[in-house]
């Protein structure tokens, strides 16, 4: 006869003592107002994968929940990282965690530099968005979904599958310069794509001018297509199931002195994982749930990685 496993009772525990150590606060959380579907607040309109994950978190510990909005719409353009902008805001006390993290190690063990400034942030000033804030060490939580780059088909493309990027032969492609995407594309067999190449500005409607048939086909991060078809319902656009091996997971963040904070997340996270209420949060939400693979944290892609398919 098997044994049942202790593992459901011993996450209880943990998460019913340290519940109690945070009772006297509310979880605080810093979302990105315009990053569907993870979150968004459109004219108070608020929603989103984090929103609705960190909100059953904050029921499971038994604590309120308060968002701290911010928007970093406009940074891709500005050259500015956005990373850096959410270890300021977690630096600067304006939440204790911040919403769905790309968990790699160089991002999260202290790679960040000393200072950053606060991205725009709802009832901020702009006196705010001048000071420079010193970077604390940081510290995920475990790993809830995963993501990868995926390629798009515009809405007059007959090919009926892609299996590998060797596919794409023969069709026009956009990529965003200077993005892995850029990098994957520009460098596949010795630049075999150069001629069918179409390089787009950051922030400059990729997936709209794909729609308009400026380009066939696109490589695009799975979930900012999940996004883009929240707020385009009726897009034509066709998602490939070809899913590239550059891939990674996703988790909250917070700063290091506060892991037992992030260890009383954890203990909801694992629960939740168990229990199938992150995938139906994720399905609501109109994100396309992959489970967490290993590692959880992963390094940097490095030239060789780039060159995977």
């Amino acid at each position: 006869m098997s044994r049942a496993s202790p593992l459901p009772l011993i996450v209880a525990i943990l998460t019913l003592l340290t519940s109690q150590a945070f009772a006297a606060e509310p979880l605080r959380l810093c979302l990105d107002e315009n990053a569907p579907p993870f979150s968004f607040n459109r004219g108070g309109t608020v929603g989103g994968f984090d929103l609705e994950l960190a909100q059953t978190i904050a029921d499971g510990l038994g604590l309120s929940l308060k968002i701290q909005w911010f928007n970093t719409e406009d940074q891709p353009e500005a050259g500015k990282d956005t990373k850096t902008s959410i270890a300021a805001l977690l630096a600067d006390d304006r939440c204790d965690i911040s919403g769905s993290y790309p968990l790699f190690a160089d991002d999260i063990n202290g790679s960040l530099t000393d200072q950053g400034h606060l991205p725009r942030i709802k009832g901020g000033t702009k006196e705010d968005q001048r000071r420079l804030i010193a970077l604390s060490p940081l510290i995920a939580t475990v790993p809830f979904v995963y993501t990868a780059p995926v390629i798009v088909l515009g809405p007059d493309v007959s090919v009926s599958s892609i299996r590998a990027l060797a596919d794409l032969d023969g069709l026009r492609i956009g990529v965003e310069q200077s993005t892995w995407a850029d990098i994957i594309v520009t460098a596949y067999q010795q630049g075999r794509f150069l001629p069918q190449l179409h390089h787009i500005p950051p922030g400059r409607n990729l997936l709209e001018r794909l729609e308009a048939a400026e380009y066939d086909a696109t490589l695009i991060d799975l979930h900012r297509f999940d996004g883009y078809r929240l707020t385009h319902p009726t897009t034509p656009l066709k998602l490939t199931s070809f899913l590239h091996p550059l891939g990674f997971n996703l988790g909250f963040v917070g700063l290091a002195r506060k892991a037992e904070l992030i260890g009383a997340v954890d203990a909801v996270v694992n629960r939740e994982l168990q229990d199938g209420t992150i995938e139906r949060v994720a399905i609501r939400a109109g994100l396309t749930y992959l489970p967490p693979r290993d590692p959880a944290v992963r390094l940097l892609p490095s030239p060789p990685d780039l060159l995977k398919e």
